[in-house]
């Protein structure tokens, strides 16, 4: 069973997300900031991080270099989300971006890519 984080301070977005990707067999875990992102995927070890961007206390950019660093996690699979149209998925080592606003579609054809 494939395990995926969803991170954003907007509680809608993450139940939205969590709904949608929770049908197919999935282990889904939540949070609604980057330092509470961070706890859960040393605990948790996710298998994909799917999160926001601009965020309270650690933002997505952060969040995606911290977990880079740890060797324990460096192989997770982080997408990022933002609202930001001027930045691309390189500057901050992420596998993928997707522009807000989004269509669910694009969400879960690009996890279902990365998590094959």
């Amino acid at each position: 069973m494939k395990k995926l984080l969803i991170v954003d301070d907007e509680a809608e977005i993450v139940e939205l997300v969590t709904m949608v990707l929770e049908q197919d067999d999935r282990s889904i875990f939540m949070a609604y900031d980057g330092e509470q992102a961070l706890e859960i995927v040393r605990e948790k070890q996710p298998d994909l991080v799917l999160s926001d961007i601009m965020m309270p206390r650690l933002d997505g950019r952060e969040l995606c270099k911290r977990i880079r660093a740890d060797p324990t996690t460096s192989g997770i699979v982080i997408i990022l989300m933002s609202a930001v149209h001027k930045l691309e998925a390189a500057d901050c080592d992420a596998d993928g971006l997707i522009r807000k606003p989004f269509d669910i579609s694009m969400i879960t054809g690009l996890i279902n890519r990365h998590l094959v």
